[in-house]
């Protein structure tokens, strides 16, 4: 077998700097006649075959070896063999390069070579990469200096927010801007903050002013909510915000659970108070006493459900047990069956005598969140033991959510228990009427 590591011209969207085959021959394997790899069927193994020969041919004839490949190669994945010619050619001399891009037919092979041109040319003489790059057709330009760019903001991001606009449109300035940006926030965040509404609105600048946020945050907790303060309310904001308490949360968690509970009440502050919440959940004890303390019966109530699941992920019965005692209602119903879906995972007999050994207050919310999940697993035994629960309500509760999910999975076998269980006539109404084909 030959092994063949990353052969592909980038997708439009992804990291723009281009990647050369990695390609090991069998080992003691001579390398391949000019003509052998036709002998291949088409796939991998021919590609393979197709690039050791032009890989070994250019080292020693890169004019025969263009030749050879604008006659053979003919996939976009075989089109990859132009990034290596080209990195090794600008390496030599990027001059003599630049003379044979007139070799290379347009398509993926053309802007692989110009993107390994541009990139190592680039890091020898910027200045004059630059120059070349920003003077080609347009159709050549692009890639060229996506590329370019890509490789200069590692030195100079901020020269790079200034060239790109000039140069560039589209997804390939988003690109750029964004990967600018990034360096930009890792060094100074509060110079990011004011270069993110140079991106065009949309998800890339959503992103940015993602990463903006949580690296304010850790230097400047103030700034960072002056920059989300700034954003147009809506996904974005509370996205932003998010990305600020989780850095905020790891250095002051007091501090930033006073700034929420002190936030206006409504959907931005629920947001805030869950997701918080969840930075919160390993100290339980804390957290709970923090989402408590809020004033706001909505943002709250958020809390506590997002600190029961996170804790579960930890502690699934003490969860459980905390939710089970909370006052009957849609937060203990949301919170009991968030934790108890995590308990069920790793132990499922546990959860059942659990649930059976609740007061008649909870048991009908535990049994109907836990009902289903047994009965995806094996209907028949999760009806059984929901009829064997004491309480009524918890009892039918239990059987209607089982039977639900049975007449989902598997309807033939769902209606033949129907038929003939022993349950009571008014319940069999019900389920019959919920699964009738008419419905």
């Amino acid at each position: 077998m030959v092994v063949l590591g990353v052969w592909l011209l980038r997708p439009q969207g992804a990291p723009l700097e281009h990647d050369l085959p990695a390609v090991q021959p069998v080992a003691g394997a001579a390398v391949p006649a000019t003509e052998e790899w036709r002998e291949r069927p088409p796939g991998p193994e021919r590609d393979a075959s197709l690039f050791v020969m032009l890989d070994a041919l250019h080292r020693r004839d890169p004019e025969a070896a263009l030749a050879q490949a604008r006659d053979r190669v003919g996939t976009r994945e075989q089109a990859a063999v132009y990034g290596l010619f080209f990195d090794t050619f600008a390496r030599e001399n990027p001059t003599l390069a630049v003379a044979r891009l007139a070799a290379v037919p347009p398509g993926p092979g053309r802007e692989n070579a110009l993107r390994a041109l541009a990139s190592v040319w680039l890091r020898a003489d910027a200045p004059a990469a630059l120059a070349w790059a920003q003077n080609l057709s347009a159709d050549d330009r692009a890639p060229a200096m996506e590329s370019a760019l890509f490789e200069l903001a590692r030195r100079d991001p901020l020269q790079v927010i200034e060239l790109a606009p000039q140069s560039l449109s589209g997804p390939a300035l988003e690109r750029t801007l964004f990967h600018a940006l990034q360096l930009i926030t890792a060094a100074d965040p509060v110079a990011a903050a004011g270069l993110v509404r140079l991106l065009p609105a949309g998800e890339t600048q959503t992103r940015a002013a993602l990463d903006v946020a949580r690296g304010l945050a850790v230097v400047d907790p103030a700034a960072a909510l002056a920059f989300v303060g700034q954003l147009p309310i809506g996904p974005a904001q509370t996205w932003a915000l998010n990305h600020a308490l989780t850095s905020w949360a790891a250095t002051a968690p007091a501090a930033a659970g006073q700034y929420v509970a002190g936030l206006p009440a409504g959907a931005a502050q629920d947001a805030a108070a869950a997701h918080l919440a969840a930075l919160l959940a390993s100290d339980p004890a804390n957290a709970l006493a923090w989402a408590n303390s809020l004033g706001a019966a909505s943002a709250r109530d958020a809390a506590l459900i997002r600190i029961a699941s996170t804790w579960a992920q930890a502690d699934a019965p003490a969860a459980s047990r905390w939710a089970s005692a909370q006052p009957p209602g849609p937060t203990m119903t949301t919170a009991l069956g968030g934790a108890l879906s995590y308990w069920l995972l790793v132990d499922a007999p546990a959860v059942r005598n659990f649930v059976s050994e609740l007061p008649a207050s909870s048991q009908p919310a535990a049994a109907a969140s836990v009902a289903p999940q047994l009965a995806q697993r094996d209907p028949a035994a999760a009806i059984a033991w929901a009829q064997t629960l004491v309480a009524p309500a918890a009892r039918e509760a239990a059987v209607t959510a089982a039977y639900s999910r049975w007449l989902d999975n598997a309807p033939a076998a769902a209606r033949a228990w129907l038929a003939t269980a022993t349950i009571a006539p008014e319940l069999r109404a019900r389920l019959g009427e919920a699964g009738s084909p008419n419905r």
